[in-house]
Formats: C-alpha cells, structure tokens, sequence
C-alpha cells in the first residue's frame, strides 16, 4: 500500500496509565506526555500516524489527562481530530478501549501511548480486512522472551501465549499494537476493568492474525532507563533529539 490517502479507521491510543514505575518523571505528567526532544513521546506517535493517513484519534485517559487535551486540543494543529474518553478509574487496557467504543464502533486500531513502532499500519489493516479473525496483533523479534512474554505462532496466527517466566532466549512477542474488531470484547461489561493481554487475546488463541515486523526497531518508555536509552537513540538519528 505505497500509495497515501487518508484512513477511515480510528485509532485508539492507550494513555490511561498511571506511570508509576518512571517515579519523580510522571508526577505531574502523564506517560505519553513525557519529552523526547522537543515533543511529547505521544507526538512522536501522532506524527507518524498522520503521515501514514489516519486522521481520527481516540486518546483514552484517566490520569492527569487534562496535560493532553491542553497540549493537543482538537488535533487541529496535526491536521487530524483528536477525541478524548476519560475513563472514570483506570479500567486496564481492555476496558480503556471498551469504554472508548461509542467513539470507534466497529472496527479500531489499537496502541500503547509508550511504546513506538515505526511500521506502516495500513498494511496491518488490509491484511484485517477480511473480517476471518476479530483481532490481528503486531509482533516483534525480541532476545529476550523470558522478559516479555513470547508468542507462539503457526501458519499465520497466534496459537499460544507464555508467560515471562516461561520462554527463553529469541522469539516473537506482543508489540503493542492491534487492529480489533467489536466481536473480540463479547461478553465484556462496559465500565469493567480488564485486560487486553492478559483477559482477551489468551482465549482468542488461534484466531488471532498474527502480522510479524521481524526487522523494526521496538521502543517502550516504561522504565527510566527504556527512557533514556529511546532519547539517546532519537538524539543520535536527528541530531536535535526528536
């Protein structure tokens, strides 16, 4: 899909978090608002999406959202539109993107506001869009599975899930990213807390797509020292940090 034109599908972007493992750094800040450079981490994300087409933003928050809304507004600036489902308490990542589906409906492409791939996402989606599987989950090479969790794959789809403890050594894990159809949250209670990872996509095992980016750079901002170490590899590729 080399070829650029704008994107119907929302996108749903996962800022809800509380941050707490980068401490004194998302004491006043959401994690998404964190600076890279001269932009916040979720810039990054927007500004590539927008390159790629996608003109409508779902940001679901809960904590000290009001620093996105401020920051962003409408999106207007981006050349996008920005909404925002403010999540009363935080509902896990299942039940962010539930509480947000009266702005999305049907169909949605789902990510982490802390981690950044740099993948064409319109790909992902076509490969979606025969409607066979209701969740299709971008995967990344890791060396270190026993840390994230491995992803078991066969003939195209995810067939099983290990836990950190489990895997070892190199293999395919969860880069954070989804395109969702409605169908994979049947049974879920709006307003429930639950999670993606942990709650759905196990038991959707062996019906989920599984698209592989074996050769793409993952960064997360997780941990201070993910942090620093996606700040330093931004400054090295710019040479301004952004």
């Amino acid at each position: 899909m080399s070829e650029l034109a704008e994107n119907a599908t929302p996108v749903c972007i996962l800022g809800g978090g509380l941050g707490t493992r980068l401490g004194a750094i998302t004491e006043a800040l959401p994690k998404p608002m964190v600076r890279v450079g001269s932009k916040p981490f979720l810039q990054l994300i927007l500004d590539h999406l927008v390159g790629l087409g996608f003109r409508r933003f779902i940001l679901a928050v809960h904590y000290r959202w009001e620093a996105m809304r401020e920051y962003f507004g409408d999106g207007s600036a981006l050349n996008c539109r920005i909404e925002y489902s403010v999540e009363p308490e935080p509902l896990g990542t299942g039940g962010a993107v539930l509480w947000a589906q009266p702005l999305w409906g049907s169909r949605v492409l789902v990510l982490n506001g802390d981690t950044y791939l740099p993948v064409d996402w319109r790909d992902m989606l076509a490969e979606h869009a025969d409607g066979s599987r209701p969740v299709t989950m971008a995967l990344v090479r890791s060396e270190q599975c026993d840390r994230f969790g491995q992803v078991c794959v066969q003939e195209g789809r995810v067939i099983e899930f290990l836990e950190k403890h489990s895997g070892g050594g190199a293999g395919w894990i969860n880069g954070g990213v989804y395109a969702l159809d409605a169908a994979a949250m049947v049974g879920r209670r709006r307003g429930e807390a639950f999670s993606l990872e942990r709650d759905v996509f196990p038991p959707l095992a062996g019906s989920i797509n599984a698209y592989l980016c074996p050769d793409v750079p993952f960064a997360d901002i997780g941990t201070p020292e993910s942090l620093e170490r996606f700040r330093q590899e931004a400054e090295s590729r710019t040479g301004t940090g952004v």
